[in-house]
């Protein structure tokens, strides 16, 4: 929404110059987080090569009145789920960690033994597994949401706050969380990087110690106004600019997912971003290009704004393995009860692929609804998850502006939406 002037596609824009922390990585002997991640904090360590020398796979039981006794899997085509970790065949091998069970002791070869808090090990020896996800994104993705964090039908939540820009009243997520009882999983904000201005983050940084006291996913959207200048592969200044203030987040243990020119596909229309197509790319390729090299444990979000089918293909970055997370910002204008499912699901199945996870960036209601109105926008929003197996999370635009977007921030508001959340 648009701080100044918001339309009715969503976004914002005018924030007055002022203007989380992490999740929690299970890591163990030999298995930790993807190769390659900035360190935030975390007990890291480079993936071994944990190749396995065969493909037998025996479960030792302990407990003498289970059905399975010293079973041997002659074939483990698919991955094994040890808790919230997931092990595919390529990843057995020299790996040991030892702790406590009363259920079983799982050994698998490489001298592979999984003991203490593991509550399921599964092999599906009936085919082959057809999941195109990355397990390095995949698992990056959910160690940094916060395992304590805000949800509804295992959907994690969020909000934008309300900058107070736009005649509505100035909020932190601190009180809103304090409000409503319970801790946001992500944190929305926007800033303009003005085209020929280089970038300070000024609009960003303002709310950094909330972000930080949040424990949060901050999910920054930069809108790049007026041009494209310091965005091309001729000339990064800009792109570097950006990738730089990103980092000073995650130099504070804060996880980012960032909203590089969101809704560009809108925004191209109205002028508020100039150019084509071809210049979103281009820019895009920069950002993520300085954003690998100088904070690479940011996450590369795209979220055009809801339209067609042909239109979001007009817009994709022409290299999608740069993109970590997709989704769509969508305020509609009336609802009948399948509208979520109806726009999201296909941009899901298509775009949500070798790992990339779709999240909603901000959504609310296209029009002055009821506090009722709201309510059935978000359980929709929750119910999807069921239908769309790799949405993540979903942030609500609370403002008040030329109507009242809010969901939390006002005492009826805040005992609605903790009972929305209980259920």
């Amino acid at each position: 929404m648009d701080a100044i002037n918001q339309s009715s596609q969503g976004s914002s824009l005018g924030y007055t110059e002022p203007g989380l922390t992490r999740g929690r990585v299970v890591t163990a002997q030999g298995v930790g987080p993807p190769t390659g991640i900035e360190d935030k904090g975390y007990d890291t360590e480079e993936k071994r090569d944990l190749s396995p020398s065969n493909q037998s796979y025996q479960a030792a039981w302990e407990d003498a009145d289970s059905p399975i006794q010293n079973s041997t899997f002659e074939s483990f085509p698919a991955n094994a789920t040890v808790g919230n970790i997931t092990i595919a065949p390529s990843d057995l091998g020299n790996f040991t960690e030892a702790g406590n069970s009363s259920h079983f002791n799982t050994s698998l070869p490489g001298n592979l033994v999984l003991t203490g808090n593991v509550t399921s090990i599964g092999f599906n020896q009936s085919q082959e597994s057809n999941s195109t996800d990355s397990p390095d994104l995949t698992s990056s993705l959910l160690s940094e949401l916060p395992h304590d964090g805000m949800k509804k039908s295992d959907l994690f939540l969020g909000f934008l706050p309300d900058d107070g820009a736009a005649g509505g009243t100035r909020q932190t997520m601190a009180q809103l969380n304090s409000a409503v009882g319970s801790k946001a999983a992500v944190y929305g904000w926007y800033a303009q990087a003005h085209s020929g201005v280089p970038f300070d983050g000024s609009q960003l940084l303002y709310v950094i110690d909330d972000v930080k006291a949040c424990n949060c996913v901050f999910q920054p959207a930069v809108m790049p106004i007026g041009g494209w200048q310091g965005l091309t592969s001729e000339d990064n200044s800009q792109a570097v600019a950006i990738a730089n203030v990103m980092k000073k987040f995650t130099d504070e243990g804060i996880p980012v997912w960032l909203r590089f020119a969101h809704e560009v596909n809108y925004y191209q229309t109205d002028g508020t971003y100039q150019g084509t197509a071809a210049d979103f790319k281009a820019g895009w390729a920069a950002v993520s290009d300085a954003i690998k090299k100088i904070a690479p444990s940011v996450k590369m979000w795209w979220t055009p704004n809801v339209s067609s089918a042909e239109d979001y293909a007009q817009y994709e970055p022409d290299d999608m393995s740069t993109v970590d997370l997709v989704g769509i910002d969508y305020y509609p204008k009336k609802l009948t009860g399948s509208d979520f499912l109806d726009v999201m699901k296909d941009f899901h199945d298509k775009y949500a692929v070798d790992g990339r996870k779709f999240a909603i960036g901000e959504t609310g209601l296209g029009w002055s609804g009821s506090l009722n109105d709201k309510v059935n926008w978000f359980n929709q929003i929750c119910d999807a998850k069921a239908s769309m197996p790799h949405f993540l999370s979903m942030a609500w635009f609370n403002f008040d502006k030329e109507y009242d977007y809010k969901l939390a921030g006002e005492p009826t508001l805040n005992q609605k939406f903790t009972s929305l959340i209980a259920t």
